[in-house]
């Protein structure tokens, strides 16, 4: 997949009239040439592919570049971008990730190529891996089964009295034990009232009778994220919170039949938001309805009210309408969707049905 984006870069560059393109996000460092390092930049040109890093990441990148001849390595040495210099001459028109360089960096590279002409290519390079190779959704999909097996095993563990944060812990051990690498991101566990607080922190909240449990969580293989989220209540569940449930369930089932590759991200949103406006919990619907995931767990496209702009094909978004009653209780039902042309794939499988787990 890196040759496409590549050639993605280069054409970048081409439209734009460049003489280069720097890549400084890790990410798309990583998503564009296949490296993954904490520090790493790529200069690339029509006729040069540049990787530069730090000594802790030197034979690693050493071992990368013979692997893959096109790309020649350059150690980084000091924390600045000196390190550019020798590599770019003259008047050069180069092509920044204005969308994540800082006022910093950005005069840190004016000082170091006075002569350069800086070109703001803002989300340019991030769009280039919106669409993501078999290999990358085969390990979104492997990073999705290990989270739908932890929660099957966690849920005999809830019992009354337990804390927000040891379930947390707990459904991360589990996760860990299945293979893995790490958290896609912290772990959210909220019980009773907390539940309304759509990325509130677990703490010392104990778990009571009648109580709506939402758990948020990600697993992590091959670097790439998965993203699901899961509410049961604890108990019998009130008029009240059938009733939220619900809704959120009819939005939710409505979105994931409803997506597929080329729909705008506001219309998806706007499918899943119509019903829970019409059951009038409009106003407690505060975020989109889902976000791309990848190498980070936030990513393009989005899906919410603004984002006018077709999803491509092979893009993996995540489905989460919610309802949130501030000191009652709140509802999210999240599942990742790998769009296609002609509807989604879900990748994420653990029941969406209301569940009542006992107490």
């Amino acid at each position: 997949m890196t040759a496409p984006r590549i050639n993605a870069v280069r054409k970048i560059i081409s439209e734009r009239r460049l003489t280069h393109a720097l890549v400084t996000d890790p990410v798309d460092v990583a998503y564009i040439s296949g490296f993954r390092a904490s520090n790493a930049t790529l200069l690339i040109t029509p006729q040069s592919l540049g990787l530069f890093t730090d000594f802790r990441y030197m034979e690693t990148a050493r071992e990368f570049c013979a692997a893959n001849r096109k790309w020649k390595f350059s150690l980084i040495e000091e924390s600045n971008f000196k390190f550019l210099k020798p590599h770019i001459e003259g008047r050069a028109a180069i092509g920044i990730q204005s969308d994540t360089v800082t006022l910093d960096q950005y005069r840190e590279l004016s000082k170091v190529l006075p002569k350069a002409k800086f070109i703001h290519l803002s989300s340019g390079i991030a769009n280039i891996s919106v669409s993501k190779s078999d290999s990358e959704i085969a390990s979104m999909k492997a990073a999705a089964a290990i989270g739908d097996k932890a929660l099957k095993k966690l849920l005999p563990l809830i019992k009354k009295n337990i804390t927000e944060t040891w379930l947390a812990r707990a459904l991360e051990n589990i996760c860990a034990a299945l293979g893995s690498e790490k958290p896609a991101f912290d772990t959210i566990a909220l019980f009773g009232e907390r539940s309304a607080l759509p990325h509130g922190h677990p703490g010392s909240r104990k778990l009571r009778r009648g109580d709506f449990i939402l758990i948020d969580f990600g697993c992590t293989v091959n670097g790439f994220r998965s993203d699901m989220t899961r509410t049961f209540v604890f108990g019998p569940a009130s008029v009240e919170q059938r009733e939220i449930y619900g809704t959120v369930l009819r939005a939710q089932r409505a979105a994931c039949k409803a997506a597929r590759a080329g729909m705008r991200g506001n219309a998806l949103d706007s499918v899943a938001r119509s019903i829970i406006e019409e059951g009038g919990y409009g106003k407690l619907f505060g975020h989109g309805t889902g976000h791309g995931v990848g190498l980070r767990i936030h990513e393009k496209p989005r899906v919410n009210k603004i984002n006018n702009a077709p999803m491509p094909k092979n893009c993996v978004v995540t489905i989460e309408p919610g309802i949130y009653i501030p000191n009652v209780g709140g509802v999210r039902i999240e599942d990742m969707a790998l769009l296609k042309k002609d509807g989604a794939e879900i990748l994420t499988h653990s029941t969406r049905k209301l569940t009542e787990l006992p107490v």
